[in-house]
């Protein structure tokens, strides 16, 4: 019986190995792909970010696209998993609530949690149009939650009629995403930068 349990336990062994180094992999070339884009970075770059042969990450991906595609695909799970998780414990909250803290958790999740975020907002114009188009689908459902939230805002008498909210949706979450690029005030914060947002877009800039 041990002797048939031993194969089972060496493969289990295996999987956890791969599945840490391929989070290791995922992890180091995302910090490239912040640092250099999708052009310049090479598989020759992976492989030594990893201290690995070029060929051996072929084992865990099926080359550079593939890769760059897992990493852009988990930085959009990761806003989206993060702000869901936020708004289901505010789902009875003021609608103009939700939409703050939905702000907030967008921008702490790109500034603050890894590099996947901001390795998806950076390279997205340059990847291959086949990626771009995947991408884009799962882009489609956290963009569905914002469409849901400015509704219920309007609904509840805060967007006024007249303001387009396909507009004010890709205004905001443009807002947020190219705080990456930005020259940022070196004490502020994701709920600062948020608050300010929130502000220009849903009080109004203008005095009086």
């Amino acid at each position: 019986m041990q002797d048939r349990c031993y194969p089972l336990t060496n493969r289990k062994k295996d999987e956890k190995l791969r599945d840490v180094t391929r989070r290791m992999i995922m992890d180091r070339t995302a910090r490239l792909l912040v640092k250099k884009g999708y052009g310049a970075t090479s598989l020759r770059d992976i492989a030594q970010a990893c201290d690995m042969k070029a060929g051996s990450l072929y084992y865990h991906f099926d080359g550079k696209d593939a890769l760059v595609e897992a990493i852009m695909a988990k930085g959009v799970t990761q806003v989206e998993t993060a702000v869901r998780a936020a708004l289901e414990d505010l789902a009875a909250g003021d609608p103009l609530d939700r939409i703050r803290t939905a702000m907030k958790v967008h921008l702490h999740t790109l500034h603050d949690r890894s590099d996947y975020g901001s390795a998806h907002i950076r390279c997205f114009a340059h990847v291959p149009p086949e990626i771009r188009r995947r991408l884009r689908d799962m882009r489609a459902s956290y963009e569905e939650s914002w469409t849901t939230l400015l509704q219920d805002a309007r609904t509840a008498g805060a967007i006024a009629a007249e303001v387009d909210l396909h507009t004010l949706k890709f205004a905001v979450i443009g807002m947020m995403n190219w705080t990456l690029e930005w020259r940022l005030p070196s004490d502020a914060t994701p709920d600062d930068i948020a608050d300010q947002f929130f502000r220009i877009a849903f009080e109004g800039a203008r005095h009086g």
